[in-house]
């Protein structure tokens, strides 16, 4: 379970610092190496952690976050490039900088990948909004959003040890089309990213609802034609 706190003291250039809990006790040792976030904390930052001991059983912050959901930048766990030494600027081009880099090609994979999967689906709403049927653009868009929410209110439950919400009522939601607003919610929330039999039953609903639309934008209309020339 999370606990929060508040950032009493913040070294940007030295990367720790200590939280002083809501609930009283210890201050407890903040390092930047387990933020996770959109920005470097600053001193005052309202934030959630965890808690373990190292090995000489002092308190330390596990993982660390503003007390508000963002997605994670892995570059705010460097050194802040402003004040690092002319021979550190150098090592930018290094092994790092390539990691770094590669993080952020791997996000823009991920966009592309979402894009591409949604290609199909839109086509064929639009084919039937040109028909006169709109319901299923209406149930993509209505179904995404709620099972954003659904994915939202898990992590929070999570979080908190409070109950879950049943993956069948997830996996219910992205069948009725709400499969972009999940696999949107897995990457902006990191949650449900790492269990192998909810992934592999997502991915046969994403697969599914891409055969349907195929079939209906392409095979059909071929079959319609050959129909026709046989004639």
């Amino acid at each position: 379970m999370e606990l929060r706190g508040q950032l009493k003291s913040w070294d940007d250039q030295k990367g720790f610092g200590f939280i002083r809990p809501d609930n009283g006790g210890n201050e407890v040792f903040a390092h930047i190496s387990v933020m996770r976030g959109a920005r470097r904390p600053v001193q005052g930052d309202r934030v959630r952690y965890g808690t373990d001991r190292d090995r000489e059983g002092r308190l330390r912050a596990s993982h660390i976050r503003l007390d508000t959901l963002s997605l994670d930048d892995p570059a705010i766990r460097q050194k802040p490039l402003a004040r690092r030494s002319p021979k550190a600027r150098h090592e930018d081009h290094g092994p790092r900088a390539r990691r770094v880099g590669a993080l952020r090609q791997h996000f823009s994979l991920k966009v592309s990948a979402l894009v591409l999967l949604c290609l199909l689906p839109t086509l064929g709403s639009v084919r039937l909004v040109q028909q006169g049927v709109h319901w299923p653009l209406v149930a993509y868009a209505l179904a995404s959003l709620l099972v954003f929410g659904l994915y939202l209110h898990d992590k929070r439950s999570a979080m908190r040890g409070n109950r879950r919400t049943p993956e069948a009522h997830l996996h219910l939601v992205e069948l009725l089309g709400g499969w972009p607003g999940a696999l949107l919610a897995q990457q902006v929330l990191r949650h449900k990213t790492r269990k192998l039999s909810f992934q592999l039953a997502f991915w046969l609903i994403v697969m599914a609802h891409q055969v349907v639309w195929l079939d209906y934008l392409y095979f059909q209309r071929l079959h319609e034609v050959l129909l026709g020339l046989s004639r």
